[in-house]
């Protein structure tokens, strides 16, 4: 029965293959393998109980977890995400190779092998790494503790005052400050912890009955946190933001004046060897999107204020880091702000995740960049539209209650939120592809473009494509389903050493690509760093 599901997950990533290829106008260069095996069911069903970093009583709440986000790989999806993410993921490898081939790369009986179970790990992510560092155990624990409360919108729901629900989304300490002052709480922000969750609970719920709904949403987002009110996806659609979501492209591309880049000729690292990648994100969804150009070959130096120990949401962000080095500097000084101005004067490409305006008051808006910069790709993931709801912050689970994808998962009576963050894994996914194309087609004809998509796109992305799956669509013979195992993933995790925490071990990529399938030597990451790497 397991292999039966398995076997409909890839054949719906054919389909969903065939419709991004057309809308991103991918040739296919070689063959398309989606796998499915007994072998794999077995290797990852025994991954929720192994290589299990955290302490206690905490150690049971991560299995429990991670048994759950495992099961689901092998269970019917309500809302299409597994597929979702093998074909994404297969058609980024499959931009790689003709980036590979515009810069002297040859591919003789190559092809891409994505096993369907390794993709849908790689919504689960968060849940399954793992490393041994003493004291990053205890400020992942504590970062855990901080976020796991009452006010997290994953897991709680409140009724309002008019009979709907609501979901708060303040995943930094400073957003969360706000919105209990906004609220006027009885409790100390720093107060509300998975601990004292149960009684949290209870004195929400008093608070927010006597709110309504729509005007908390607007209050919340006012006071700098940010909040939503949960809509079915036909309420999303004909609300003013969800029309200017809908009135998106996936992904957005705004070009500038044409002037093909210098990337070099080394091909060391991969298709992407020489194009710099100056990382301006944070938490998941940014990060996934580097991680995989770094997977690529790409130099990607990450900035950060602080070592990577010393970052608030540790927990959140350990994934985001594979492959990359991390610079710290603090933009409020005037020796950091001009040494990022001269980064940015030597990047290829800027990743940005940020609230739109969250630079602005350092002489960095988009526009202030590329008077640095002209030649930049700008790689743009917000949360809501390129329009409308523009500058508001937002997070993956708000995406979900927002666009209709928790009442889908779930029911109106009881919306349930996706397992894992797949709503930050999938856009990030679609914004590496998105800038993936940006430097095919640079390549080619000199185009400079801004790269943008968003959360909410991404999640309608996924109503589309559950949609599309249910109808009777023929795949074309572009890919091909083989019920086969390949060494390549017969480990769940790829340990690599960091020079910040010592050995991690990652989820292993859900693709194989053959021409370039050195995995390990692209997932390093370093911190402390002080420019691009020196080659």
């Amino acid at each position: 029965m397991n292999l039966d599901i398995l076997k409909k997950k890839a054949e719906d990533a054919r389909k969903i293959y065939d419709y991004l290829a057309k809308e991103f106008k991918i040739e296919s260069r070689i063959p398309v393998k989606f796998l499915i095996s007994e072998k794999s069911i077995k290797e990852l069903k025994k991954s929720n109980l192994t290589e299990n970093p955290f302490p206690h009583v905490i150690r049971f709440v991560l299995a429990k977890l991670r048994k759950k986000g495992v099961q689901k790989l092998f269970t019917e999806e309500k809302v299409l995400q597994t597929p979702v993410i093998a074909a994404v993921l297969s058609l980024c490898a499959m931009v790689a190779t003709e980036i590979g081939e515009l810069r002297g790369d040859t591919f003789d009986g190559d092809e891409i092998d994505t096993d369907i179970l390794y993709s849908g790990m790689q919504a689960i992510r968060l849940y399954m790494v793992n490393y041994k560092n003493k004291d990053y155990k205890k400020v992942r624990l504590q970062s855990a503790l901080r976020v796991d409360n009452a006010i997290n919108g994953s897991f709680y729901k409140y009724q309002t005052k008019d009979d709907r629900f609501i979901s708060f989304h303040t995943y930094y300490q400073s957003q969360q400050e706000k919105l209990v002052k906004e609220l006027d709480l009885k409790k100390p922000s720093n107060k509300f912890t998975l601990f004292s969750t149960k009684s949290d609970i209870k004195y929400l719920t008093s608070v927010v009955k006597e709110l309504n709904s729509f005007e908390l949403e607007e209050r919340a987002f006012n006071c700098g946190a940010s909040a939503c009110v949960l809509r079915d996806r036909e309420e999303f659609q004909n609300s003013e933001v969800g029309r200017a979501v809908l009135n998106m492209p996936l992904v957005r591309f705004n070009d500038y004046n044409p002037k093909k880049l210098n990337f070099g000729t080394s091909l060391k690292y991969g298709p992407l060897t020489g194009i710099r990648v100056l990382d301006l994100t944070h938490i998941i969804a940014g990060p996934a999107a580097s991680r995989i150009l770094a997977e690529y070959g790409a130099d990607v130096l990450m900035v950060r204020r602080g070592k990577y120990m010393e970052q608030e949401q540790a927990m959140l962000e350990l994934d985001g880091y594979a492959g990359k080095q991390s610079i710290q500097l603090d933009l409020n000084k005037e020796e950091d702000l001009k040494k990022i101005k001269k980064l940015i004067k030597e990047t290829h490409i800027i990743t940005y995740s940020y609230q739109n305006n969250a630079f602005d008051k350092f002489g960095l808006s988009k526009d202030e960049i590329r008077e640095i910069n002209p030649n930049i790709i700008f790689a743009n993931l917000m949360c809501f539209s390129d329009s409308v709801w523009v500058n508001r912050p937002g997070w993956a689970p708000l995406a979900e209650d927002i666009t209709g994808l928790s009442i889908r998962n779930g029911s109106k009576e009881k919306p349930v939120n996706l397992n894992g963050v797949p709503l930050d894994y999938i856009p990030g996914f679609i914004l590496a592809l998105g800038t993936l194309v940006a430097i095919r087609d640079n390549l080619k004809n000199g185009r400079i473009t801004d790269v943008t998509t968003s959360l909410t796109k991404g999640a309608m992305l996924l109503h589309e494509m559950t949609d599309l799956c249910n109808d009777n669509v023929t795949p074309s013979d572009k890919t091909s389903v083989e019920i086969k195992s390949l060494d390549a993933f017969k480990n769940k995790r790829v340990y690599i050493d960091t020079k910040a925490i010592g050995q991690v071990g990652f989820p292993y990529p859900a693709t194989y690509h053959t021409k370039y399938n050195d995995l390990k030597k692209n997932m390093d990451f370093s911190d402390g760093n002080k420019n691009f790497r020196p080659d």
